[in-house]
Parts: C-alpha cells; structure tokens; sequence
C-alpha cells in the first residue's frame, strides 16, 4: 500500500501519484479553496458597507445639525448693510450696461447712416459677361427710387 501524507489544506494526496498529477492536484485544491476566500471577503465587504450605509442614515440628521451649529449667522445690521452694498452694486452695474448700450447703438446707426449717404451720392457700374458678351449695367441711386441703365456692347 501506498503511504499518505496530510497537506496544509488537510486534503490526502497519495504518493505513489506523479510529480505532475500532484502540481494539478495542488493548483484545483488552491483554487477552490481562493474561490472560499473569495466568497467570505465579499460578503464581510458587503456587510461592512451596509453598516456604513445604515451608519450615514442615522447620524445624518445629526451631522447636519451639528454642522448649522457652527454657522456664524450674521446680525441684523451686517444682513441690512450686505443687502444695501448688493443693490447699489447691481445698480451700477446696470447702469453701466445702458450707458455702453446707448453708445453703441449710436454709433451703429451713426455709421449705417453715412453708408447710405455714400450710396445715395454715387453711380455704380457693373459689368457682367453673358455669353462672351459684355453688357454694362449703370445703377443710379436717387432720392426717388433706383434705376438702371443697361447698354450691351459687343
């Protein structure tokens, strides 16, 4: 008969088997004694969350509580005084943004205004090639309307 030796993992492994069936033997008893392991790691993991989960429930109220403790409220007069520096800021400011509007609304009707001068005081000739053939288009600008010349040139 063949002698028995008692391994780590208190599995019997004879030794009358080859060196090779022993290394597979070894590695499946290693493996299914990590997948245990890894079984118990898991569930102590999710045990321990659950009791921080439960843990922040509770005392979260009493956090927030403690939390509005330390708060330093302001008094009457720093709440007026803070109120009365926000409105005349925002006042300013708006203020400020009017003003930039009007000046930039002048200045734009300002220039769209001398643009129409300009076009209003001078012809504008065009020439346009259709079919190898030059036709010359006059453009007069007036008060009354517009209107155009043509004349074709071969």
């Amino acid at each position: 008969m063949a002698k028995k030796k008692v391994k780590k993992n208190k599995k019997v492994v004879n030794k009358a088997t080859t060196p090779v069936e022993e290394v597979n033997k070894e590695i499946q008893d290693n493996a299914e004694v990590s997948k245990k392991e890894d079984k118990k790691v898991k569930e102590t993991k999710t045990a321990k969350v659950d009791k921080k989960q439960n843990k922040n429930k509770r005392h979260w109220f009493k956090d927030f509580k403690a939390e509005l403790k330390k708060v330093i409220w302001p008094s009457r007069k720093e709440l007026f005084s803070n109120t009365v520096v926000v409105l005349v800021v925002v006042i300013i400011v708006s203020v400020l943004v009017f003003i930039l509007d009007l000046i930039f609304e002048g200045l734009t009707t300002l220039g769209v205004k001398q643009l129409e001068k300009l076009q209003g005081d001078s012809n504008v000739v065009n020439e346009v090639v259709v079919d190898n053939e030059i036709s010359e288009n006059t453009t007069n600008v007036t008060d009354e309307g517009v209107s155009i010349n043509e004349t074709t040139a071969e």
